[in-house]
């Protein structure tokens, strides 16, 4: 059986606006693991919702965009975009939940809800959370992660030590 792995990690982050942060830590993450872990299963959040959404990206921000200009917010009152947005939203924090792996990139002292919840997630379901930040001092963080790394040089020997995903020596 492979083991799989849930790439999560600042999308949106601290920013108003709907643009994304840059998600080239994606392919570094997939390609890592790929090296180190053949045969194994990657999920890729980012991935997932523009392969399902393609074309229909400009009109979902578009909708995102309108909520931020609402000065109260009711769920019951979200477009039907927003709320099938909310929906992808618990379906990936289960996806994280569900994965042997969670491998969370929060560069930079960045904080992102959206990973927090998806950490959260895979935490509580027992699964490994390998955190890679320099955010050490946060308590969502600390009380999250299995095990956290300085960077994709530490995740790569970490991965590369031991075939188990409950391995947390470094």
């Amino acid at each position: 059986m492979s083991t799989s792995f849930f790439l999560a990690g600042v999308m949106q982050g601290s920013r108003r606006a709907i643009d994304a942060s840059d998600q080239s830590y994606r392919v570094l993450l997939r390609r890592t693991i790929e090296r180190l872990r053949p045969g194994a299963v990657v999920h890729d959040p980012h991935e997932l919702v523009l392969t399902r959404y393609g074309e229909r990206v400009p009109q979902l921000r578009r909708a995102l965009e309108a909520v931020a200009e609402e000065p109260v917010v009711a769920r019951d009152r979200l477009a039907p975009e927003v709320l099938e947005l909310l929906d992808v939203f618990h379906e990936m924090t289960r996806l994280a939940a569900d994965s042997d792996v969670c491998v969370v990139w929060l560069p930079g002292h960045e904080p992102s809800m959206g990973t927090a919840a998806e950490m959260y997630g895979a935490f509580t379901a027992g699964r490994t959370v390998v955190t890679i930040t320099d955010m050490r001092y946060n308590v969502a963080v600390l009380s999250c992660s299995t095990v956290i790394l300085p960077d994709v040089a530490a995740f790569s020997d970490w991965l590369a030590k031991d075939g188990d995903p409950l391995c947390t020596t470094s």
